[in-house]
């Protein structure tokens, strides 16, 4: 009897902490150029799906009902990535994407303003498109990021 309970506490737990983690992930994958692809595996947690059958051009995958990223990288790290955060309300998109500006001036980027909801950042090594995108058939909004790497 104790030990069904206690491997039923655990499946309990293993449910809840997990989905959190993934809820949790930052989709500024701007911060993921350059660096590794283990190190960012490691921040984010077990991807949904991976291709990594070509070290030249390794895919990982993270896909939840609010957000996605996608990362694509080589031996010298991670030159590619999207990351996508979903809203129901402009108001809460608005907040992600002003972090997103403020953090990336935080870390050295300059924001040139496209215009009122698109933004380019870069910095030496490499730029990125942050946007705020409505879907008016869903009436949901979704923040965008695609950032790249650059030789400079």
């Amino acid at each position: 009897m104790q030990t069904a309970r206690l491997v039923q506490l655990i499946l309990i737990i293993s449910f809840v902490i997990s989905p959190l983690k993934i809820a949790a992930q930052d989709v500024n994958v701007s911060k993921l150029i350059g660096i590794k692809l283990e190190t960012a595996i490691s921040k984010l947690g077990k991807p949904s799906h991976q291709d990594r059958s070509n070290k030249d051009m390794e895919c990982v995958f993270y896909k939840s009902q609010t957000h996605q990223i996608i990362l694509v990288a080589n031996k010298s790290g991670i030159y590619q990535a999207e990351g996508m955060k979903f809203y129901n309300s402009k108001e809460s998109s608005l907040k992600l994407l002003e972090s997103i500006l403020k953090e990336s001036l935080e870390a050295g980027y300059t924001v040139d303003t496209v215009n009122a909801s698109e933004y380019k950042i870069d910095r030496k090594g490499a730029e990125a498109n942050v946007m705020l995108l409505e879907n008016p058939s869903s009436k949901k909004f979704e923040v965008r990021i695609k950032a790249n790497s650059r030789q400079d």
